[in-house]
């Protein structure tokens, strides 16, 4: 039988992630991310390990990330047909969209954050020389780098101080998905977590500069035949 988060804890944890200390470009490099860990899934065994992101709408392993991360509908259809159907949840609940991204988004946002980011001291990432549509590769930064480019120190409002949890993470990443078709069982939180840290490509020093690992056993899976949208839940 389907297992799906429920959309209660789905909830809670969108409103976490819009509350934390991440600004919204950490959305923006997790795409970056995931871009990455597809092209990697999608070399061909032997071949050289592939080290950067190509960007645009015609970039399958760049779009697929888009959506995987953003998409508020698990239906493209649905997705298509909606005025704003992309939501970013850090630091959502400070911006005046509400974290919400239009249809524009895959054209024109992480592409473009990125390339704002070059003209920084220590960007994550830097643009590959002469490249059409625009590629990236990953530069090597400390957490006290990584720090500094995606944690808010202070807000007015909607500001908990808390970097995003790890585990709020996960389940905004396995929002749409039947979790027993995934893990063939009811996953704990660790095996949730290990599987969106390994699927996001997050090292050591990402984790320990953006995330926190405290989750109060915040957990409570619903079996059910089907999922509910995230849209359903914000």
């Amino acid at each position: 039988m389907p297992i799906y988060l429920s959309k209660s804890d789905l909830k809670e944890s969108v409103r976490r992630l819009g509350e934390s200390s991440a600004a919204s470009r950490l959305g923006d490099f997790l795409v970056f991310k995931r871009a990455l860990e597809i092209r990697k899934l999608e070399a061909q065994a032997g071949g050289p390990e592939p080290t950067d992101v190509v960007t645009g709408t015609k970039s399958p392993h760049f779009v697929r990330a888009i959506r995987e991360l953003t998409s508020c509908h698990s239906d493209l259809e649905e997705e298509v047909k909606a005025g704003n159907p992309y939501f970013v949840p850090f630091g959502a609940m400070r911006e005046d969209s509400r974290g919400y991204r239009s249809h524009k988004y895959p054209s024109n946002g992480p592409s473009d954050t990125a390339s704002r980011w070059q003209s920084r001291a220590t960007p994550p990432f830097k643009l590959v020389p002469g490249t059409s549509p625009k590629a990236f590769r990953f530069e090597e930064r400390s957490k006290q780098e990584l720090v500094s480019f995606f944690i808010v120190k202070n807000a007015q409002a909607h500001f908990s101080g808390e970097r995003p949890r790890i585990l709020d993470t996960a389940m905004w990443w396995f929002r749409f998905t039947d979790l027993e078709e995934r893990f063939q069982h009811e996953p704990t939180e660790e095996e949730l977590i290990n599987a969106a840290i390994a699927d996001l490509g997050l090292n050591d020093a990402e984790l320990h500069a953006l995330f926190t690992a405290s989750n109060e056993n915040l957990l409570d899976l619903a079996s059910q035949v089907e999922s509910t949208t995230a849209e359903e839940s914000l």
